[in-house]
């Protein structure tokens, strides 16, 4: 192809898409995909069961009693990319992004007196 360049070599142009998918949209692109390839194009993540409870590798943090005698744990993603807070009790996962230890404790801590769930720690 012959770009368009500049006097210091820099791109500056590309010519002009050429061939049998020069004018075709994104939709006809995706449905020739989908129709001769038979490609699944859907998100198989959501298939997946999740976890929210802190996995091996996660830095736990404090953990508070709840008022039904559950725990509510603060922990940071094994990659200490995430602050988030798990109550066992009720099941409720809460993030807070990178950096937010201390707005987690305080959320855990609410939480712990607010949650009446029924059932001993899991």
């Amino acid at each position: 192809m012959n770009y368009v360049t500049d006097g210091d070599g820099r791109i500056v142009a590309a010519p002009a898409q050429q061939g049998p998918l020069a004018n075709i949209t994104d939709a006809e692109m995706y449905d020739a995909i989908d129709a001769d390839w038979q490609v699944d194009l859907s998100n198989a993540a959501e298939d997946r069961e999740v976890s929210l409870k802190p996995e091996r590798g996660d830095h736990i943090g404090k953990q508070f009693r709840t008022v039904g005698g559950n725990l509510v744990t603060t922990a940071r993603t094994a990659e200490g990319e995430e602050s988030y807070t798990y109550c066992y009790g009720c099941g409720e996962r809460r993030e807070f992004g990178y950096g937010w230890d201390d707005r987690a404790r305080e959320h855990a801590n609410e939480h712990a007196g607010e949650c009446r769930a029924a059932g001993g720690a899991q």
